[in-house]
């Protein structure tokens, strides 16, 4: 059975991933952190080969790295981009970005709550918000673009296979920039009451969707 790796999203930690884990029945698999929220902790790989599963920031981050030893990507509220730009009018606008990182040195509690709010969360935050390391992880979301990465013949040859989850009421990645980055190039499969949190939310549906991609033959 191949190893499992995680990567969250921007202004979570690896806890966001325990209902996931529960619904798997799993006890293996290796967490990345970015340190949003403490030490950072990215390094690290299974020592077998593994399915990656990657929640918003983190589906970009594993698209772009594509980490040796991944067999198989399992992206949740992911995208391939997310600003916009001249080609991508589904983005967000780069100058919200720059605003954020920029509000980050006045008072970066309150830009990750203000995020998490909007994203469906209202709990505290975990601990003392690392704005450097929070600003790190919004520029990769304002300049970075793993769209040349998902050309049809790259899936499967130099690009693992994909399974894309997306919420139908996703109020931080739209429907529409979901399908500009996939929809002509892997099936989405769309939890329509789902919002941005799908691990927390609907973990069942998730660890569904890894339990599959473990069992495809070029992984399993």
């Amino acid at each position: 059975m191949p190893g499992l790796m995680f990567v969250h999203g921007w202004g979570f930690t690896p806890d966001f991933w325990a209902p996931v884990r529960s619904a798997l029945d799993r006890t293996d698999g290796i967490d990345l952190d970015f340190g949003f929220f403490g030490p950072e902790r990215m390094t690290a790989r299974p020592s077998r080969p593994f399915v990656a599963v990657g929640h918003s920031l983190g589906a970009l981050w594993l698209l772009r790295r594509r980490p040796e030893g991944c067999a198989g990507m399992v992206l949740i509220n992911g995208f391939a981009r997310f600003s916009a730009a001249v080609d991508f009018p589904a983005g967000v606008p780069p100058r919200v970005v720059g605003r954020m990182i920029q509000g980050l040195d006045q008072n970066a509690d309150d830009v990750v709550l203000t995020f998490r709010r909007r994203a469906g969360i209202a709990a505290d935050l975990p601990g003392p918000a690392q704005a450097e390391r929070l600003a790190a992880g919004l520029a990769i979301l304002r300049d970075e673009d793993a769209r040349p990465a998902l050309a049809d013949a790259a899936i499967g040859r130099t690009m693992p296979p994909l399974a894309i989850l997306a919420g139908g009421n996703d109020p931080i990645v739209t429907a529409e920039m979901t399908r500009a980055c996939f929809s002509t190039r892997v099936p989405i499969e769309w939890v329509a009451e789902g919002g941005h949190l799908l691990p927390l939310t609907h973990p069942a549906i998730c660890a569904a969707a890894i339990s599959g991609m473990t069992r495809r033959g070029r992984v399993s």
